[in-house]
């Protein structure tokens, strides 16, 4: 059973959120520092990763959470530090990341560990497990023909597809499920994306050679992962920054005891806050030189800032949510929302498109949030994120909505 305590450093909310704005890189958002190959390890080592997701309204999840930091950057190197130059790579982390090299041996225990506990027991499972025979023939494919898209792997067939009331991933395509599984379990690796697309090759022709976590270690990475991201957190703000391991409750406060009594994190108070909290014993050597977060910033929706929501509306007061699986009719502010960063606030949101064919980035809604009184600096500053986010994506003209053109 644990033992109470009382902690005997105390900080208070306002430094607890500037180490954590100061850790996440949004201190001094957009440009204050270029993206270069350290600047971005160093991003990574400390928030832990970078959401990848598919949705392509503005521009690519991990792509633009980038530039809410860094500002316009090439992509192309980007893309040479994580695939030719393997600074990073590509698996789980908080859901589909890309990781740290340093990250790999954790990944690797995950890997030797795969399926967890959680998908073996699940409903499902027995449905998206594939048969030895199917992973022998993906394996044997890329030994034989290389690095190759998941396109490559699906039935050649001029056959129109059944209705079937399963799901789509368990009526066919077995080697594409094949693909994905061997993923997870460490044995192929995304090697390239092409527009996007990923290119599988066999692990050890893309990952270095590494030790694998020990099953503590691994259980602690949950623990270090977001308290390297929050700086100061409690076990609530912690789930889910990582999704890899899924810990029970039990074990959580297992590996937070077991991390205090090693001295390897240490509890704090936050005044006005229940806690308990926690944060590393590096960290408490920052809170004398923090200052105010200065700064105008678009986040994305799949920001590390935002991983987990229910923080930044107990500490922020900024309620936010995901609209994108919401039917349209039941959305309150729109599809591909970006919350508005200023000066450590969040104090709006928009919606924007990117019309690709016309070269035309639509803000198609924008709102601020009550209380905010606007002044010639935040007015600028939005302009220039707005304005900022079209040369990103390369847009030839921006279109605001009703009420706010005079702001370009």
């Amino acid at each position: 059973m644990a033992t109470k305590r009382s902690p005997t450093l105390k900080v208070s909310l306002q430094q607890a959120i500037w180490l954590w704005f100061h850790l996440q890189g949004m201190d001094k958002p957009r440009g204050a520092k270029p993206l270069t190959r350290e600047n971005f390890v160093d991003l990574l080592e400390r928030v832990g990763g970078l959401q990848l997701d598919s949705i392509n309204v503005v521009e690519r999840a991990h792509y633009l959470t980038l530039w809410s930091r860094f500002g316009v950057y090439n992509r192309d190197e980007l893309d040479t530090w994580i695939y030719q130059d393997r600074v990073a790579y590509e698996y789980w982390g908080h859901e589909a990341s890309v990781l740290p090299m340093s990250h790999l041996p954790l990944s690797r225990r995950r890997m030797r560990d795969f399926p967890p506990e959680s998908w073996r027991n699940s409903a499902w499972w027995p449905r998206y497990e594939t048969s030895p025979a199917s992973k022998r023939r993906v394996l044997k494919k890329l030994h034989e023909e290389g690095a190759l898209e998941s396109t490559a792997f699906l039935p050649k067939t001029n056959t129109r597809p059944t209705k079937s009331p399963k799901p789509a991933w368990s009526s066919g395509k077995e080697e594409k499920r094949s693909l994905q599984l061997l993923w997870h379990a460490g044995k192929v690796a995304i090697s390239n994306r092409r527009h996007f697309r990923r290119a599988y090759n066999l692990a050890e022709r893309v990952y270095p050679e590494s030790d694998v976590a020990s099953k503590a270690a691994y259980e602690d990475s949950w623990l270090f992962a977001g308290l390297k991201g929050y700086g100061i957190a409690s076990e609530q703000h912690l789930i889910n920054y990582f999704t890899a391991p899924k810990l029970k409750g039990p074990e959580r406060k297992k590996v937070i005891e077991r991390n205090l009594k090693k001295k390897r994190i240490i509890e704090v108070g936050v005044e006005g806050r229940k806690g308990p909290f926690y944060m590393l014993p590096e960290h408490h050597e920052l809170l004398g030189d923090l200052h105010q977060p200065v700064g105008t910033t678009l986040v994305c929706p799949f920001d590390s800032l935002l991983w987990q929501r229910k923080r930044a509306e107990e500490w922020l007061d900024f309620s936010y949510r995901i609209e994108i699986y919401i039917p349209e009719k039941k959305r309150e502010y729109g599809y591909y929302v970006l919350p508005i960063l200023h000066d450590g606030r969040f104090v709006g949101r928009l919606d924007p498109k990117f019309h690709r064919s016309d070269g035309v980035l639509e803000v198609k809604s924008l709102y601020l949030e009550e209380g905010l009184v606007r002044d010639k600096r935040f007015d600028r500053e939005l302009r220039e994120a707005i304005q900022g986010l079209g040369d990103f994506v390369g847009a030839k003209k921006i279109l605001l909505p009703e009420g706010w053109s005079r702001l370009l």
